[in-house]
């Protein structure tokens, strides 16, 4: 019997053409021809298109991925998997919402989309497109990235390249599958532990900054009389602050007495954020903030906006940060091989 697998256009690259007269590439019609373009779908399964919503990826916001899984929830009762074709600037983003979202999925969801138009005659899409929906009619239980030959758990998932084909990297986390002349694993993907449900809210009051040699504490201090829920401070190394310079672990410290929390992050994308290995690191769990362990820092980002829509206390979302809610991260001393099994 053959598979029947749902593509979702939501826009991105991948549907765009350069607009008249400066070339500057722009939304264009293409989700809703697909099969047009790439008939070679239909070799794998039964093809469903459907237009969700047709924007460049900067414009996603937590309502979008709501819409999505409002979609997507009633589509796994009839569809063997889910294809999303989206833009590449927030597809870490979207995927994992998605991830927290759809809980103990029945099929798989992939994300997918190009650093080339379909219509260009170098574009990546038609490969990427072709390697989703065949993933998609395989025994796969979580949200998923396909792109440039490589699976990838969609919450472990950073883009690195505005220019190479294979634009995303996982940094802490394995592969799922490499697909050459065959299909290889490397990691085992989720299994459901009960029925599968459309879970949570999101609150996108979260605010990201950057630290910097010499940088003054104004920038975090101007948060304490807005209704930011969370900041998400991407430190140093493993998570360190200055210590010589005291402003930053005293700006923290003013967050959380105005009931903000404060998430340590990393600039490095490879490693876990260990806020107990340096002084600086210290400094800043004593001012009251957590670390993100080897979360991705777009998988804590959307993390926090999801725990405070569905949870709401920041004491509940401070105790559920480190808590593993699909795989996006890994629990500290957890003994894990180097080796590939």
């Amino acid at each position: 019997m053959r598979k029947r697998i749902l593509i979702l256009h939501t826009g991105g690259t991948l549907g765009m053409k350069p607009r008249d007269p400066d070339r500057v590439l722009a939304p264009d019609e293409i989700g809703a021809t697909l099969l047009d373009y790439v008939p070679e779908l239909e070799e794998f399964a039964d093809i469903t298109t459907r237009v969700l919503f047709n924007i460049d990826s900067t414009d996603i916001t937590p309502e979008h991925w709501k819409k999505l899984g409002a979609e997507i929830g009633p589509a796994v009762e009839t569809h063997d998997g889910v294809v999303i074709a989206h833009g590449t600037d927030a597809m870490a983003y979207t995927g994992s919402a998605l991830s927290y979202l759809l809980r103990n999925l029945p099929c798989p969801v992939i994300l997918t989309g190009s650093q080339l138009p379909l219509a260009d005659a170098r574009s990546d899409a038609q490969g990427n497109l072709i390697g989703a929906v065949d993933l998609a009619t395989h025994e796969i239980q979580e949200v998923v990235i396909y792109f440039h030959n490589l699976l990838l758990r969609a919450n472990r998932v950073t883009k690195t390249s505005t220019f190479a084909y294979g634009a995303f990297k996982s940094p802490n986390f394995l592969p799922l599958a490499e697909v050459g002349t065959s299909i290889q694993p490397y990691s085992r993907t989720l299994r459901p532990d009960g029925p599968f449900q459309v879970e949570g809210d999101f609150d996108p009051r979260v605010a990201a900054l950057r630290l910097c040699p010499g940088q003054p504490a104004d920038a975090l201090g101007a948060l304490i009389d807005t209704d930011t829920r969370a900041v998400l401070l991407e430190a140093f190394g493993s998570g360190n602050i200055p210590v010589e310079r005291t402003g930053i672990a005293d700006a923290i410290r003013a967050l959380t007495d105005a009931g903000k929390l404060v998430v340590i992050g990393s600039q490095s994308s490879n490693g876990r954020v260990d806020l107990d290995r340096y002084s600086g690191g210290r400094l800043a769990r004593e001012a009251g903030a957590i670390g993100i362990g080897d979360m991705t820092l777009e998988a804590a980002t959307v993390k926090l906006m999801y725990l405070f829509g569905t949870l709401g206390s920041v004491d509940e979302v401070r105790k559920a940060m480190p808590v593993p809610i699909a795989g996006e991260l890994t629990p500290p001393h957890t003994r894990t091989s180097p080796f590939r099994s």
